[in-house]
């Protein structure tokens, strides 16, 4: 099936400054958007605003060509957020977590395991989260997003913390997601990462 995220006039405020000021794209199945600009650019707000976490000053966000506050749990149905905060319950191990997330989003035990070991975190998913070192944390956001099955990937600097067996990883994980007929949009500091991208929007 085809998809189609677009983003038409979108204008954003942090406060009283205008961070994002009519910026209009399209992106679809089996495409890579990349977001880039320095600190205080604005890349985590378009983010949230394409994710539906904040409301636009102006414009839209459609998916499929309706636009996505008409049916917001609809949209997240094809979505997967990950930011700066993992979204991790702290007190809870990592595999807890992921077992409990797995059984209200339909992955399995041996999944789990199997992408755990992947990311080399066997012998620290029993800790509580909050105990992991940030690169660990990463890492284990990224066993999320593995086992995601959703088409539109929003990604927040998503490299951040990561060595770089784990940035390769990360970049083949995506990469196979958009032969896969997913979608990804990058906000991130090192364009330089990817190839095949098929639209990068800069921001000042």
């Amino acid at each position: 099936m085809s998809n189609q995220l677009t983003i038409n006039n979108l204008t954003l405020f942090r406060e009283d400054n205008c961070v994002i000021n009519d910026i209009s794209f399209t992106t679809s199945t089996g495409e890579l958007t990349l977001i880039t600009g320095p600190n205080g650019s604005g890349k985590t707000t378009m983010l949230r605003a394409i994710a539906g976490l904040i409301d636009p000053e102006m414009g839209k966000v459609c998916w499929n060509d309706e636009l996505i506050t008409t049916d917001i749990q609809k949209y997240y149905e094809h979505l997967t957020w990950i930011s700066h905060q993992h979204g991790f319950k702290s007190n809870l191990s990592m595999l807890d977590n992921l077992i409990f997330e797995g059984a209200l989003n339909g992955y399995d035990d041996t999944e789990i395991e199997a992408t755990i070991q992947n990311f080399s975190l066997t012998n620290h998913c029993h800790k509580p989260f909050v105990k992991l070192s940030a690169g660990q944390k990463k890492r284990a956001s990224l066993t999320r997003l593995s086992l995601e099955k959703k088409p539109l990937w929003l990604l927040d600097e998503p490299t951040s913390n990561l060595d770089r067996l784990a940035q390769s990883q990360l970049i083949e994980m995506i990469y196979l997601h958009i032969k896969n007929n997913g979608m990804c949009i990058i906000a991130t500091h090192q364009p330089e990462l990817f190839q095949n991208i098929s639209s990068v929007i800069k921001l000042s």
